[in-house]
């Protein structure tokens, strides 16, 4: 009898553990939710994400000014001024090092749709892979605003800081009138680039907040794109009244600023060349933006 009642007490015990395991795993799905992609996938991402890691480098201070609890960023964002002192608490991630990753033990990434690592980034937990060139930068944090649980926080400093651009905006056309246009230029390596309305650099706040216009062969050449290559001897085809030049990587001689092109150009003669700082001009996020605008106000108001 008492083998018996000792078995018995056994099968108990296994049927109550495995109910509370089925339980805990009900829970667990309770907590995650579907969430669609830029390319139209369908994927699980927790309803409430409490371990993300960053790796797609723009969104850093998306998600430092929303207080998420992000444990995990790409190193990349210690080049900015302005970013870097926000980077004490999180583990700053060596490009590829996805063994790094995995210690951090994150319940949610966020990738650029071109990163080569994404398979190995879902591999260890759920992935959202952003394509940047599809979002407006004030739309993107109100979506990570939404995928943390922020979302009032997030339209709450949309709506501060488009109130603050207006009043900019009024402050820069009493300075310099309404028909003006600005060209954002920078050189990465040998590479001469050319920006749209929407590549960070400030163009989200010279052209969508302060409303200084694109030059003709901007709209028609880059603004699709977001970016283009040009060479030295085609700027003048895409300047405009006022060139915000940034000062390039390490390996940008800048040769380019040195031609009859550039010294040509009507902007250079009327001292309407304005430098910035291309590690911390580079992005788009709220901390990032509060730096630039009070740069670009300051310029186009003195």
């Amino acid at each position: 009898m008492k083998k018996w009642g000792f078995l018995f007490t056994l099968m108990v015990l296994v049927l109550v553990i495995a109910a509370c395991g089925s339980g805990e795993a009900t829970e667990n799905e309770a907590d995650m939710r579907e969430y669609t992609t830029d390319a139209g996938e369908t994927i699980e991402i927790p309803e409430d994400p409490e371990r993300i890691v960053v790796m797609a480098t723009s969104y850093f201070g998306n998600f430092k000014q929303l207080e998420a609890n992000m444990v995990g960023a790409h190193t990349i964002v210690t080049e900015s001024e302005v970013l870097e002192p926000l980077t004490e608490g999180v583990e700053m991630i060596e490009e590829g090092n996805i063994e790094q990753i995995m210690n951090l033990d994150p319940d949610l990434i966020i990738a650029f749709s071109t990163d080569e690592h994404l398979d190995k980034y879902e591999a260890v937990a759920p992935t959202i892979p952003v394509q940047y060139e599809n979002w407006n930068y004030l739309d993107i944090h109100e979506e990570f605003g939404e995928i943390t649980g922020n979302a009032e926080a997030a339209t709450a400093w949309v709506n501060e800081w488009e109130s603050a651009l207006a009043e900019d905006k009024a402050a820069v056309e009493d300075e310099i009138g309404t028909d003006v246009t600005a060209s954002v230029v920078e050189q990465y390596a040998k590479d001469i680039y050319v920006y749209g309305t929407n590549w960070g650099r400030g163009t989200e706040i010279v052209y969508q907040g302060l409303g200084l216009d694109v030059p003709e062969a901007i709209e028609e050449d880059v603004v699709e794109t977001g970016w283009k290559n040009i060479s030295a001897e085609e700027i003048d085809q895409y300047a405009g009244d006022f060139m915000f030049v940034g000062t390039g990587d390490s390996g940008a001689d800048n040769a380019y600023r040195e031609t009859s092109v550039w010294e040509n150009l009507d902007a250079v003669k009327n001292g309407r060349v304005i430098e910035f700082d291309s590690p911390t001009f580079y992005y788009n996020d709220p901390y990032s933006l509060e730096h630039q605008k009070e740069i670009i106000v300051d310029a186009l108001t003195e």
